[in-house]
């Protein structure tokens, strides 16, 4: 098969048809694959039952892979790259992360060296009348950092935020409950400052990083002014005109970058609906 390139029709996503990523991936071929990534910021692959040691493969081609600490309120056994996101419970344990992208967030804002990459692979989805439930919402911050306006560009120039996770879990809080204290408590020390406008490291673009998850406070700047700030950008970002809808098919791999894109799950399927995901980060991108 020839590799082809399908653009969703978005400000940004693309499936990428004709690869068969069960098999290793020679280097022309990926060379495509990546330039497609870098173009299109979420690209998706379709109609391939991979395993995990696949998924790990291809992934480690584009860098070096997070770890993952598994936390001992959660059962799960896979090889440590692996994070599972699930709603699966198996003797009174969440398998994986059972609530993961309840606010707009890119992964890893709140870590000195954030993410580059996700790439998540669909091995449960769940089905109802025949449609599958549970779309991932992706957003485009290059296209929304291309449309604001000029003074705004100017305004925001230079400023730095503080990412933190205790934002989303005080949001989850105030509507859910506290209903993970082990993993709160253990996030409450994380986060890191970070331009709000960043650079790409590798195609140059500017990319406007805040999000309602993580954002926290603007560095220097009164909490009055900052909070009004970060509401109108964050609301900025996921406007329609910047978004890809997923629509989950069994087997889907999809990856998306850390740098030009926000994202957020939806929550329309509860058990005995199962849904479950695993996923690879790229801590660190190969340039």
């Amino acid at each position: 098969m020839t590799l082809s390139i399908i653009r969703s029709g978005a400000a940004l996503g693309a499936e990428i048809a004709g690869v068969d990523l069960t098999q290793p991936v020679d280097d022309a071929t990926f060379a495509k694959i990546r330039d497609a990534f870098y173009t299109h910021e979420v690209v998706f692959f379709r109609g391939r039952r991979l395993s995990d040691e696949d998924h790990i493969r291809f992934s480690a081609r584009f860098g070096e892979l997070r770890k993952i600490k598994i936390p001992p309120h959660y059962k799960r056994e896979c090889p440590p790259e692996i994070h599972i996101v699930s709603n699966i419970i198996e003797d009174g344990k969440h398998i994986g992360l059972y609530d993961a992208g309840r606010f707009w967030h890119t992964d890893g804002a709140y870590f000195i060296n954030p993410h580059a990459i996700s790439i998540l692979n669909a091995l449960e989805v769940p089905e109802k009348d025949g449609r599958v439930l549970g779309d991932t919402l992706f957003a485009s911050v290059t296209a929304a950092y291309n449309a604001l306006p000029q003074a705004m560009k100017k305004r925001i120039e230079g400023l730095q935020v503080v990412q933190s996770p205790t934002v989303r879990d005080r949001k989850t809080a105030q509507t859910d409950g506290d209903r993970d204290p082990v993993r709160v408590a253990a996030r409450a020390k994380m986060q890191a400052v970070h331009p709000m406008v960043r650079i790409h490291p590798v195609n140059g673009r500017r990319c406007l990083y805040v999000s309602e998850g993580y954002a926290a406070q603007v560095i220097d700047m009164p909490e009055d002014e900052s909070n009004d700030l970060l509401a109108e950008l964050t609301a900025h970002c996921v406007k329609p005109e910047f978004v890809y809808r997923h629509n989950w098919r069994l087997h889907d791999m999809i990856m998306w970058d850390d740098c030009s894109t926000q994202h957020k799950a939806t929550f329309d399927y509860e058990l005995p609906l199962r849904r479950r995901m695993h996923r690879t980060t790229v801590i660190h991108g190969n340039a």
